[in-house]
């Protein structure tokens, strides 16, 4: 059972009527403060859902939470900037709790342009740019502590359409920054962010550091290019058909085609 702050995580039914088939029931826990109570809406849920469908399928008629009754209707985008800071920057210690598909569900609602996509608060204007800076680094500890222990394995590619034999972390690794709502490389952060990633010692973090490359905006292709050519001289032994894609990066896919 997952832990939060020491406090075991109840499944047992509060108050909150009768059950609806599919949701299991939660207890509503007043002591929460609000990143608990949103750590808790987002990533204790139930195993054995590929794909976030939790998220889809929410209804009027699921058991309250307590993020949805006392926080969530008071959110900014400041607070959520702040929340996904603390998040990222501590995400080896605060996601340790928590199974790779319930991390992995969690994560695609926070990034993905098609769910709640609460990451584009760290391209907010709105949002102090310290912040903003801040939030987007933080990026480089969410890979370096949760995506490279966790998917420390050999497969290159790995697959990315969560089918049978996939991780539960590969697609939201993988396709960070495709479908984050926000184009990486129109500000020098998130190519600071790219670097950094594509650094780690990871084949997955490295993989998703030149997937995200391939993304950039137009303008700043030649320095993306600068970062992959300064990658490849420091790892001579990157498989010939991802090393030849990589030199004709800005003139086509960035990755190779694979059956």
């Amino acid at each position: 059972m997952p832990e939060n702050g020491g406090r075991t995580i109840s499944h047992e039914p509060a108050d909150c009527g009768t059950p609806v088939p599919g949701f299991p029931r939660f207890s509503v826990d007043a002591s929460m403060d609000e990143f608990e109570a949103w750590m808790d809406y987002l990533f204790n849920r139930p195993l054995g859902v590929w794909e976030p469908a939790w998220y889809y399928d929410l209804t009027e008629e699921e058991l309250p939470r307590e993020w949805t009754l006392r926080y969530e209707g008071t959110d900014s985008p400041e607070a959520e900037a702040e929340r996904i800071r603390r998040l990222f920057s501590d995400a080896g210690t605060l996601l340790r709790p928590y199974a790779d598909e319930q991390v992995g569900n969690g994560l695609n609602v926070i990034v993905s342009g098609a769910m709640d996509a609460s990451v584009a608060s760290l391209v907010n204007p709105d949002v102090p740019s310290a912040l903003r800076a801040e939030g987007l680094r933080s990026i480089v500890t969410l890979f370096a502590e949760v995506f490279a222990p966790r998917l420390a394995h050999p497969d290159w590619p790995p697959r990315t359409d969560g089918g049978k034999g996939s991780h539960p972390l590969d697609f939201i690794c993988f396709m960070f920054w495709d479908i984050c709502p926000f184009v990486p490389g129109r500000d020098d952060v998130t190519l600071e962010v790219l670097e950094a990633t594509l650094a780690l010692e990871s084949d997955a973090c490295q993989r998703s550091a030149l997937h995200g490359l391939g993304h950039v905006d137009p303008p700043v292709l030649v320095k993306a290019a600068g970062i992959i050519d300064r990658w490849l001289r420091q790892h001579p032994d990157v498989p010939e058909q991802l090393r030849a894609s990589l030199r004709s990066f800005g003139r086509g896919p960035i990755w190779p085609q694979t059956s």
